[in-house]
């Protein structure tokens, strides 16, 4: 398992998507951006999951970026 940092446009984006992991089962937790990241609403979403599955939580136009939590640096998910 990774761990994933997901950022959003706005706070829609972020209820949106934590609706979604909540229907699925999926464990996550909203949070405040880290300092050294810069994203919209100000708020992300960091889940667990096996590496690959976290592109299925993106949603056009809702997902500004997703992040892999890599010890204490985040690596942009290309």
């Amino acid at each position: 398992m990774a761990e994933y940092l997901l950022l959003f446009h706005n706070t829609p984006g972020v209820l949106q998507t934590r609706k979604a992991l909540q229907t699925a089962g999926m464990t996550f937790r909203v949070q405040d951006i880290p300092r050294q990241l810069r994203g919209g609403c100000g708020l992300c979403i960091r889940v667990h999951c096996p590496p690959g599955e976290e592109k299925q939580w993106q949603i056009p136009g809702v997902t500004q970026a997703i992040y892999q939590c890599v010890d204490e640096e985040f690596v942009l998910v290309g």
